[in-house]
């Protein structure tokens, strides 16, 4: 008996068959993850992104004068970590009464054939 207990030595093949097939599944659930990861990390730079937008533009029609406030859109390319995407502006004048409007800016962009919208409203009157 004590013979056959000094031969057990090393890994057999089918063990280190097992632990390499274990270690892979492993590798393979974390990558996994970290594309995971990843990909709500670029739907979040994106939808940060559109919220500068907005607020960039919400600030340009305040600053514009109360008279040449119109409606329009506009398209918005912007690239970080190596991705290009574009966002649609567009921005509504809303009349609230005879000097006074309500400005609404929507910024939209889809990620993986989904449609993102952040929207931003803010009232503007008139120095009577």
């Amino acid at each position: 008996m004590t013979t056959a207990l000094q031969n057990k030595r090393g890994f057999t093949l089918i063990e280190v068959l097992v632990a390499i097939c274990i270690l892979s599944i492993s590798m393979l659930a974390i990558l996994e993850a970290v594309v995971i990861t990843m990909e709500h990390n670029l739907n979040n730079v994106s939808r940060d992104e559109s919220v500068r937008i907005a607020e960039a533009k919400m600030n340009e029609l305040r600053n514009t004068t109360f008279s040449s406030l119109a409606s329009g859109s506009s398209n918005v390319t912007r690239n970080f970590r190596n991705f290009t995407r574009t966002f649609n502006v567009q921005w509504t004048i809303n009349n609230l009464s005879a000097n006074s409007v309500a400005i609404v800016v929507m910024v939209t962009w889809t990620h993986r054939g989904v449609q993102h919208i952040h929207s931003v409203t803010s009232m503007v009157s008139t120095d009577v």
